[in-house]
């Protein structure tokens, strides 16, 4: 699973100046055995640099999760989170050539109290 998330509905060529972040579950085998890991990229336009930078962090234990449940989970918390920031524009791939993206424009929920 993979998606970016945007600030901006419709990025265009200007808004890629803007940071971005892209969010990815996977699945990875670690000394013989499968987890679950979440990661984030954070991308940045460098104007000094000409240049996207792209920033990655493991958001899983060094072994991953051992379910995809605890995965999704973390996965959802960090989408959350990054909605609650103003990137509340996902765009996911659509791996058929006759399709665009998919764009869901992410609600927010209120954070619960502990």
């Amino acid at each position: 699973m993979i998606e970016t998330l945007y600030k901006t509905k419709i990025p265009q060529t200007t808004a890629w100046r803007q940071q971005f972040y892209e969010l990815r579950l996977g699945e990875q085998n670690v000394d013989g055995q499968p987890g679950y890991f979440v990661r984030e990229t954070q991308c940045w336009w460098d104007p000094r640099a000409k240049r996207m930078v792209r920033v990655q962090y493991t958001l899983s234990p060094r072994e991953g999760f051992l379910t995809i449940e605890e995965a999704r989970e973390r996965y959802q918390l960090q989408r959350m989170n990054r909605a609650r920031g103003g990137f509340v524009h996902s765009f996911s791939p659509c791996y058929e050539p006759t399709k665009k993206s998919v764009y869901v424009l992410i609600e927010i929920t209120r954070a619960v109290e502990a």
